[in-house]
């Protein structure tokens, strides 16, 4: 039920107030939990999260689906990312924000196109981790979806939106399993 709920409440929102602008929320995953202690990383903190140098502010700030407007809590995609980031950490307990292990990002691209026939979105960010003042990782991960996006815009924008919350948890467990972010972040 609960990876429902954002598709749910954006279905109900729609239906009944025809609202523009959907928030986003974020669940931590199970698959991202398991990864995480899997992998026998050291607990981390995270640092800075923001838009890429050279990219357009709008990217960070709003995507569309059709006549919906998505639009991220504190008006930052990047933030968002550092949010979903620190989520998952402490459902893994993994989350320690005095540790000398730090992981940052900057993110670098983000769209998401809900037109009659197929729906598309991309997100990329690059990561860090800093440890001990010294960059042991340095990489940038993207995930892209597509999904069949009906004519019919009440299914469609909930489709829509529930795909482009989806691409952050995909992101994160991508960068979760990485082998060099494993070696950067597992403790000594």
């Amino acid at each position: 039920m609960r990876n429902f709920a954002p598709l749910i409440t954006v279905t109900f929102c729609l239906a009944l107030t025809a609202c523009s602008q959907v928030p986003l929320s974020y669940q931590p995953t199970m698959r991202n939990l398991e990864t995480l202690k899997a992998a026998h990383i050291a607990p981390a903190t995270v640092g800075d999260f923001s838009l890429a140098p050279k990219q357009q502010s709008s990217i960070d700030q709003s995507v569309s689906a059709r006549a919906a407007t998505v639009v991220p809590p504190n008006h930052s995609f990047a933030l968002f990312l550092k949010e979903a980031m620190i989520q998952e950490l402490q459902a893994a307990g993994k989350y320690d924000p005095n540790s000398m292990i730090s992981i940052n990002g900057l993110l670098t691209k983000n769209s998401l196109e809900a037109p009659i026939g197929t729906g598309k979105g991309t997100l990329a960010a690059n990561f860090t981790v800093v440890r001990e003042g010294n960059r042991v990782y340095d990489k940038e991960l993207e995930e892209k979806a597509e999904w069949p996006s009906a004519f019919v815009g009440a299914e469609a924008i909930p489709t829509a939106i529930n795909e482009y919350t989806s691409l952050y948890k995909k992101l994160l467990g991508r960068l979760f399993a990485d082998d060099d972010f494993k070696r950067a972040t597992q403790t000594k």
